[in-house]
């Protein structure tokens, strides 16, 4: 609607058109997924992989392509039969799973199944490298450095994680609360001045918990 030429939404259509924005976010987010997942269907060995990859990359929660392109990166990489092509197979799987993570880290159990096969192939081509003097004898050596290096626990501090969340949602919420009680005719100075505060607050936690997690 329009007032002495300004034009003004109400609330409700503030409130529609978030909704159709994240409606819109995660339906192309599926579109993409299915899309590559299409494409895979008509390549074969690591071509296929970087499909797969794509579809993993374009993850967001529930997805049902997600769990089907991550077991299909996993049937690749046991089909392959050079040793370099299964690390780097195995190797993108794992990136591409960390790529995804944020407060929690979608398929963990992946990630420690792999770990090992990445170390194993990793050893063997530091050991068959002509310019490195290793042998099968620094075989075991070799394996539990880069296991141990695989498995390292980098996760973020739970306490700043929890931080990072909460505040989250604390400038989100506050800014629902400027444009559904703040907006109003007349404008509502207190609320749009606590809810102005209170996004200041909760944006710069979320960000110090960002750096700091």
């Amino acid at each position: 609607m329009t007032t002495g030429g300004v034009f003004y939404l109400n609330k409700k259509t503030i409130v529609l058109l978030l909704v159709i924005i994240f409606l819109a976010f995660f339906i192309r987010m599926l579109y993409s997924q299915y899309i590559y997942m299409k494409e895979s269907e008509k390549t074969n060995g690591l071509e296929k992989v970087k499909a797969y990859e794509k579809v993993v990359l374009f993850h967001f929660p529930l997805s049902p392509y997600t769990k089907k392109a991550v077991e299909g990166i996993m049937r690749e990489c046991e089909a392959l039969k050079e040793n370099n092509e299964k690390l780097y197979c195995y190797e993108t799987l794992r990136s591409n799973l960390i790529q995804i993570k944020s407060f929690y880290q979608p398929y963990k159990n992946v990630i420690l199944s792999i770990n090992p096969k990445i170390a194993h192939f990793r050893t063997i081509e530091m050991i068959n490298w002509k310019e490195n003097k290793f042998t099968m004898k620094d075989y075991q050596s070799l394996y539990s450095f880069h296991l141990n290096l695989l498995n390292y626990d980098n996760a973020p501090s739970i306490f700043w994680s929890i931080i990072t969340v909460f505040s989250l949602i604390g400038w989100i919420g506050s800014v629902f609360l400027i444009i559904l009680k703040g907006l109003g005719t007349p404008l509502n100075k207190r609320i749009l001045i606590s809810g102005t505060a209170g996004f200041i607050l909760f944006f710069t936690l979320w960000l110090i918990g960002l750096y700091t997690a």
